[in-house]
């Protein structure tokens, strides 16, 4: 995960595009050095969240930075726009070169932070065929954490994984209740039973669980574990990101 930095209007917003996007080159090239897989590009620092559409301004900047680490970085690269500006990231994906996208509210409504987050399968969908970019994968948590869902509380993990399946979802992403959370393994094994789907782990790989995560799923996204003290916003630690991958790749193999 590459955390970007307060996009314009965003509170902590400092007016440095420039800051931004070195920001961005400076978590990559720890990133290539460490030999990771991928990178998701996601504006972490935009607290407090806010429902999508974003603002042009945002994604002018957000484009900025996407373009220059797409033009450093040649392997799988996503993006991820919270709160649920879901189609901003496709286009911005789209126009980038990008791989994947990161979804929120793909299947069934929830309440976020931000507030209530509808369905939006059916409509990113079809945008994504608007721009003939088919070909971009898209990744939509299911039980979302930082999210309330007792609308939806007669439906199980496995349920909604389903859904998401019938819905043309390229894969699932699976995580715990809060971010630094590690996802329930009990929720891994109910979705890997429901679908075909790749599965993705969304929040909590530590090199302590990775052993016993590994062998659940079949992508990490990983942010916190890398930073100082593993805390959310903190400066990315290469000792930390180090250890990670060494840990993670033993288990791999």
């Amino acid at each position: 995960m590459i955390a970007l930095r307060a996009l314009p209007g965003a509170p902590l917003y400092d007016g440095d595009d420039q800051r931004i996007i070195d920001a961005a080159l400076s978590d990559l090239d720890h990133y290539k050095r460490a030999g990771v897989d991928a990178v998701l590009l996601e504006n972490d620092f935009d607290l407090p969240y806010a429902k999508g559409p974003m603002s042009p301004e945002a994604v002018k900047v957000a484009k900025e930075v996407c373009d220059a680490v797409r033009a450093e970085w040649s392997g799988p690269m996503g993006l991820q726009f919270l709160e649920a500006a879901n189609e901003d990231a496709l286009v911005v994906a789209n126009d980038c070169g990008l791989d994947f996208i990161r979804v929120e509210g793909f299947v069934y409504a929830h309440v976020g932070g931000a507030g209530f987050i509808d369905a939006c399968a059916g409509s990113l969908l079809r945008k994504r065929a608007e721009l003939g970019c088919t070909h971009i994968r898209v990744f939509p948590d299911i039980n979302k954490k930082h999210c309330a869902h007792a609308m939806t509380a007669d439906l199980d993990i496995a349920l909604e994984a389903r859904q998401a399946e019938l819905f043309m979802a390229d894969g699932l992403v699976v995580t715990g209740k809060f971010t630094g959370e590690s996802a329930d393994t009990s929720d891994l094994e109910m979705v890997r039973k429901a679908t075909t789907l790749p599965i993705l782990i969304g929040s909590g790989m530590t090199p302590e669980n990775v052993d016993q995560m590994v062998p659940m799923a079949d992508a990490f996204i990983v942010g916190s574990t890398f930073r100082n003290d593993g805390q959310y916003l903190e400066k990315l630690n290469p000792g930390r990101l180090q250890r990670f991958v060494d840990a993670f790749n033993a288990a791999r193999s």
